[in-house]
């Protein structure tokens, strides 16, 4: 499976405040990144139900469900019903370097998906989930119950548990 990339040459000249080979700040090198635990579970704060689509479904197709629903990643589930990777608004940007939109639009998902579906259970503490986000720079994590993707999780909703605090 060929995944986007960007073009040869297309060189980023902003500086990240934080390049990735130095800490953050107040955290050592190595240690791993936790936040404060208030005993949420993922369960409390998480989105049910999948929002999802086929391998073999368009990138136009993903994108209007996206626009549809406001979300930033689709879910790719496989026909037995298994998450086999996500399709985020970063892989379709990327779908489009060096292509026509029409070129990028009739892509299909299983090509510009992130294979595989980082997971967590809906009985984690959210301060678990968060961690293991952060530590894997991760926007969202896919929730099972069971074994069975219900849900997601994302830095978006928990953006938003700490502002309505």
């Amino acid at each position: 499976m060929v995944q986007p990339t960007l073009p040869k040459g297309d060189v980023h000249t902003t500086p990240a405040p934080y390049p990735m080979s130095t800490p953050l700040p107040g955290i050592a090198e190595g240690e791993p990144i936790t936040i404060a635990d208030d005993g949420s579970k993922v369960r409390d704060l998480m989105h049910r139900g999948i929002i999802s689509c086929a391998p073999d479904d368009t990138v136009g197709a993903v994108a209007k469900i996206m626009v549809g629903n406001e979300i930033h990643a689709v879910v790719v589930m496989d026909a037995q019903g298994a998450a086999v990777g996500v399709v985020s608004q970063t892989d379709m940007v990327l779908a489009r370097q060096g292509r026509t939109p029409d070129q990028a639009r009739s892509m299909l998902a299983s090509e510009v998906m992130t294979p595989g579906c980082a997971t967590c259970d809906a009985e984690m503490l959210l301060s678990d989930a968060v961690s293991l986000m952060t530590g894997r720079r991760m926007h969202r994590l896919v929730v099972t119950e069971q074994g069975q993707p219900v849900g997601v999780i994302s830095m978006t909703d928990v953006v938003r548990k700490i502002i309505g605090d």
